[in-house]
């Protein structure tokens, strides 16, 4: 694959790829199972300024019989808001591609599956899953498996099969579990709780690997080094998917395609379990070719999730906190409650406005639109709005006000803050401004109203 290293114009550091997919002998990659662990020297540096080793990750890359068409690894920096650069390598084309094109062929055996970690390693992580179980968080083992297996190849150090891989990885995360408490009061309450959720799920998993640290599986050393167990857990929560409920992969190189709300790449699985990413339209030449991340594509969720700000995202969540109740009542989620850029408001916010509202007037009449929405009795439903539309449009006029006064009291909260200190603020103050933008499309679309 990678046969040269170039330097384009705009910032661009090129791995040039070969044009088609070849038959290979790919050398094996799964490393075996087993307590192994490296000297101190040769493990993965996972300092957040240790440097991404990306040419090395691609030329293993090619023995392992991971194949590339008519796209290139692509660097590009921005500043990060604190007198540096980011780096952030992605997958971009270097020709025009046709729809339904492969682009990337990933064969099984350089797959981290949780459904066979979990096979393998079920000795080691059947206890931890029984206190994940307990603990309610079942849906998370697939990632917890992910999470050990990351662990355990770091302990291999050089000898691990999937080294060059892991020495490629960012050391570098925003999202949730990578930011403090600090960072939370800089955030909307919807936002924070979110990225509260993931820096607790990471405690969970901690707490968890007391489990597989009995069985002696993971070392002891390791179990106490807060960067790398953090480093681990964010490498497996940004850069795994979900395949169908209870299994989550990992795939080289498939990994280094960003998000996009309306991706150029869809996923692929053949009989054998190798993995294939196909063009979705056709995509002319120098063109970032994305997949969409698993998960809800509102921007606060993909900041807590993953760490970074969607500016191409079309909206946000109305950031209704009050209104759970009648959420779930009307089958709501964030997802559907959203405010637009363009200064749109999605009908599932009025009619929850207007649910509310009449919950707190006349819960007889709530009942009666409730059952208009459920059943789709479009026209009751309507009769509705219209007999209730001052007050809908002034419940929806305050909260907007609010939300933007308590959005100015977070700039001013964020402000005050050493960004050295805090190096997360840049794209927290980001997603702030994407927010307080899109409430003020609303908030001019309401004035006209």
């Amino acid at each position: 694959m990678t046969k040269a290293f170039l330097f384009a114009a705009g910032g661009y550091f090129l791995l040039k790829s070969t044009s088609a997919f070849q038959a290979t002998s790919p050398a094996a990659v799964r490393s075996p199972l087993v307590r192994l662990h490296s000297s101190v020297s040769s493990v993965v540096s996972v300092g957040e300024d240790a440097a991404r080793d990306v040419g090395s990750m691609d030329m293993w890359a090619t023995n392992v019989g991971i194949q590339l068409d008519g796209c290139d690894l692509t660097a590009t920096y921005e500043d990060d808001g604190y007198g540096g650069m980011t780096e952030d390598w992605s997958l971009v084309t270097s020709q025009p591609i046709s729809e339904g094109s492969p682009v990337l062929f990933v064969p099984a055996d350089a797959i981290l599956s949780s459904g066979i970690i979990r096979n393998e390693l079920y000795t080691f992580l059947s206890s931890a899953e029984a206190s994940l179980t307990d603990l309610g968080m079942e849906k998370d083992i697939p990632l917890f498996a992910l999470f050990v297996k990351v662990l355990a190849e770091y302990e291999r150090g050089e000898m691990s099969s999937y080294y060059y891989w892991l020495n490629s990885l960012p050391r570098k995360f925003n999202n949730g579990a990578a930011m403090t408490y600090s960072c939370f009061e800089c955030l909307l309450p919807y936002a924070a709780q979110l990225a509260e959720t993931e820096r607790n799920t990471f405690s969970k998993f901690r707490e968890a690997l007391d489990m597989v640290l009995v069985t002696g599986f993971i070392d002891k050393k390791t179990r106490s080094n807060m960067n790398v167990l953090k480093w681990a857990f964010n490498v497996v929560a940004t850069r795994s998917f979900v395949v169908w409920e209870g299994e989550r992969m990992i795939v080289p190189m498939g990994d280094f395609f960003n998000h996009g709300t309306e991706p150029e790449v869809t996923i692929d699985h053949d009989e054998d379990g190798n993995c294939v990413f196909y063009s979705a339209s056709d995509i002319p030449a120098g063109y970032p070719l994305r997949i969409k991340y698993s998960g809800p594509s509102d921007p606060s969720a993909l900041l807590a999730k993953y760490g970074f700000l969607d500016e191409q995202a079309l909206g946000t969540f109305c950031k209704m906190m009050n209104m759970q109740t009648e959420m779930t009542d009307l089958g709501l989620t964030a997802s559907n409650m959203l405010f637009y850029s363009n200064g749109e408001i999605a009908p599932e916010v009025y009619d929850c406005v207007l649910y509310s509202i009449l919950g707190g007037s006349d819960p007889s009449l709530q009942q009666q639109f409730y059952d208009a929405y459920t059943s789709g009795d479009e026209e009751t439903k309507q009769s509705f709005h219209n007999q209730y539309w001052e007050y809908t449009l002034q419940a929806i006029r305050e909260h907007v006000d609010q939300t933007l006064q308590d959005l100015y009291a977070l700039s001013v909260r964020a402000s005050e803050k050493d960004v050295v200190t805090h190096p997360r603020l840049p794209v927290i103050l980001k997603h702030n401004e994407f927010v307080t933008n899109a409430f003020y499309s609303v908030r001019d679309q309401l004035n006209q109203m």
